[in-house]
């Protein structure tokens, strides 16, 4: 990919998504903006993957973990892509500095440093080993925590990383789910009745709560 492909993918971006132009786009515009096309191409190549790993038939991994700690991901991601320097020139002729939104980006530590940077490392390896793995894990409001000395106390305030990092998010409405907690698994009937066409018991989850409510009566209390 050029540098003049990058900066056309990037003027339809703030045409699209912002209603300007690169002349008249802000930093943050132009950040996202930035952070869309990759995105864009990363989900292309893993499309391509996706694809070939479907037509020859071969297994997939799914690592599940409480926390991935990935780091900032925008100079990792074009590094990995080979496309740092076609986006450094980019932005540059546009008046824009990468450097600068490399700096500009929060660090979402979206783990404890321990089980969260192991398993990081963990899909490092298997990715770059050609393996076809998917991580999943919760994706937290906010990461692990700032400190800060105040009249000679640490204080803990909330790490807020979603502002510069939403742009690498993709909702998926299609695939949301209630969560429950709590609650109990009851059966009703015998067994000879509560059989499912998929030949397996079927069985209730009883008096649980979503959510919303969890988060209710925690505020409440």
């Amino acid at each position: 990919m050029t540098p003049e492909k990058i900066k056309e993918l990037l003027t339809e971006k703030l045409d699209r998504y912002f209603a300007t132009k690169p002349e008249n786009a802000l930093d943050d515009q132009m950040y996202k903006a930035t952070l869309m096309t990759i995105r864009e191409t990363m989900m292309k190549k893993n499309a391509s993957f996706e694809e070939k790993v479907s037509s020859s038939g071969s297994k997939k991994a799914y690592y599940m973990c409480m926390e991935f700690l990935i780091g900032p991901s925008l100079k990792a991601n074009l590094y990995n892509l080979g496309l740092y320097d076609q986006y450094d020139k980019a932005l540059s002729s546009l008046g824009f500095s990468l450097d600068s939104f490399i700096k500009a980006e929060a660090d979402p530590a979206l783990g404890n440093g321990g089980l969260g940077r192991l398993a990081a490392c963990y899909m490092s390896s298997l990715t770059s080993q050609g393996y076809a793995v998917t991580g999943h894990c919760i994706c937290y409001e906010y990461g692990l925590f700032r400190q800060k000395i105040i009249d000679g106390e640490q204080a803990e305030l909330p790490d807020i990383w979603l502002p510069t990092g939403e742009a690498w998010l993709v909702p998926r409405t299609d695939r949301a789910v209630t969560v429950r907690f709590g609650g109990r698994v009851v059966e009703q009937g015998s067994h000879t009745e509560l059989v499912s066409k998929d030949g397996l018991y079927a069985r209730m989850w009883a008096d649980y709560q979503t959510a919303a409510q969890w988060k209710i009566e925690k505020e409440v209390a």
